[in-house]
């Protein structure tokens, strides 16, 4: 993966909310897979939400798409640490 990519040209710093463009060009994915994935909920890199008026706007977190690029189940792995949150608490 190619993490300049992943830098926003205007402040020369990461994305904190990635676009979507960026985020398909990073994946070398099309654009279609990251809008229908996230608006099906089906891409664990993020979220959609579609307004009254029935606009979609889009929120990819950088740590959760570097994480999907690498393997990483995000959801997975939050899982699994609440579980051995909930352990311990149970065994204090």
């Amino acid at each position: 993966m190619n993490n300049t990519i992943l830098i926003n040209p205007k402040t020369g710093q990461e994305y904190d909310d990635v676009p979507p463009t960026v985020a398909a060009k990073y994946l070398g994915v099309a654009l279609n897979f990251i809008y229908e994935g996230l608006k099906k909920q089906k891409l664990p890199i993020g979220s959609a939400l579609q307004s009254d008026s029935g606009r979609w706007t889009y929120n990819i977190p950088c740590a959760r798409l570097k994480a999907y690029a690498h393997g990483t189940d995000i959801i997975q792995t939050a899982s699994m640490i609440k579980k051995l949150f909930a352990g311990a608490e149970r065994s204090a």
